[in-house]
């Protein structure tokens, strides 16, 4: 009975909330010719903005995002093999990603669709740190001859995520992808800056102003990448934990954001000691305790691992 009307609730706030979440426009739809993509249902436009990203080898990574009240999460990959959707909790969504060049075929395409049908998967991330040869490591060229593939799969598509989401590549790809009639229907930033909240809010502004298209910030963090070790790191715990409490809110307020989801660095982490979000223990730093409390997703399952 307690699950009946768990359920009940869940269902009346996903629902009371579509008329005002739910926008068609937002991603361009008018521009795109049935069937070519499904848009995602009213519930899945209802998910909260707040989500974590942990990789499926991750330490207890169910349990992390559990513990960490999340709306949504990716694992920097596709999800294909099943095993995210036994081991994700319930009453959170996983955004599957299109991690590198490799697999993209007819293949890789009709395995998505099956999830997609399903009612698994309602959005599709591109290409990770493309620009970087130490990630996906893409040319342009490269990137723009395999999107049409990532488009057939009829979600909405974010766009690769570089190292800096106004570089050169990013710019030259999503040029590319107007004058080809190719579909990016938001924008994914990455950003591992100081702890200025106005630097930040403005670099996204910038972001806004180029591309005109709704911004998921899949990963960001404080990060001093001069440090040698944990302890040569300028930014202090109390310094992070301030950015997070002045910069939250302001990704809540703004329209354009759609999503954020904060990268844990371990505190082990030379350059992201600040920014852990769980301790060597595995239990929440002030941060992630903080993280936690903010927006919380409060119908989230336990973890399953």
């Amino acid at each position: 009975m307690n699950n009946i009307f768990r359920t009940l609730i869940v269902f009346g706030i996903i629902f009371t909330s579509c008329e005002r979440k739910f926008n068609l426009n937002q991603f361009g739809y008018e521009e795109i010719d049935a069937p070519l993509i499904v848009p995602p249902t009213p519930d899945a436009e209802a998910v909260g903005k707040k989500g974590v990203c942990f990789t499926l080898s991750s330490d207890r990574f169910s349990t992390k995002i559990s513990t960490l009240q999340a709306h949504w999460f990716y694992t920097w990959g596709p999800g294909l093999s099943g095993e995210v959707y036994d081991m994700k909790p319930e009453y959170t969504e996983f955004v599957p990603m299109q991690w590198g060049k490799w697999n993209i075929n007819d293949e890789r395409v009709a395995e998505l669709k099956v999830f997609r049908d399903a009612g698994k998967m309602h959005y599709l991330l591109g290409f990770n740190e493309p620009d970087k040869t130490d990630q996906a490591n893409m040319t342009v060229d490269e990137a723009i001859d395999r999107w049409p593939k990532l488009m057939e799969v009829g979600v909405p598509l974010g766009s690769p995520a570089t190292t800096n989401p106004l570089n050169d590549w990013m710019k030259e790809f999503m040029q590319r992808a107007t004058e080809e009639n190719l579909r990016v229907d938001f924008v994914t930033v990455h950003s591992y800056r100081g702890a200025s909240v106005d630097n930040f809010i403005n670099m996204l502004e910038d972001v806004w102003n180029e591309y005109g298209k709704p911004i998921w910030i899949t990963e960001f963090a404080v990060a001093d990448w001069t440090a040698a070790t944990p302890e040569d790191n300028k930014f202090s715990p109390e310094q992070v934990l301030n950015f997070m409490k002045g910069v939250l809110p302001k990704l809540e307020d703004l329209e354009y954001v759609k999503r954020y989801s904060w990268f844990s660095f371990k505190e082990s982490s030379s350059a992201g000691t600040s920014s852990a979000l769980f301790d060597s223990n595995g239990e929440l730093t002030p941060l992630g305790e903080y993280y936690a409390d903010f927006k919380p997703n409060v119908f989230i399952g336990p973890g399953k691992d």
